[in-house]
């Protein structure tokens, strides 16, 4: 009787064992759903740079001001120098 339980209990465990191996190896074969999410938001936290056309420092395109030509400036004080020089 008791032979019977050790060995119910070693297939048990076998089994088991067996299980998390194959749960581990198909988890790394291709990437989950959370991965794909956070690549994804990566991906769109990721801004593009545009470069000041007074002081040709370099700002995150949705903090930079535009001119009616489309030219980035960092501030407005640098857009207003700018119209300056170019009157």
């Amino acid at each position: 009787m008791i032979v019977r339980l050790i060995v119910f209990i070693a297939i048990f465990f076998i089994a088991w064992w067996l299980y998390r191996k194959f749960i581990t190896f198909k988890g790394g074969q291709s990437p989950t759903k959370s991965e794909k999410a956070k690549s994804s938001k990566k991906e769109e936290a990721q801004e593009s740079m545009v470069r000041c056309t007074e002081c040709q420092t370099f700002t995150p395109r949705s903090h930079a001001i535009h001119d009616q030509e489309a030219r980035p400036f960092c501030s407005a004080e640098h857009l207003k120098d700018f119209n300056k020089k170019s009157d």
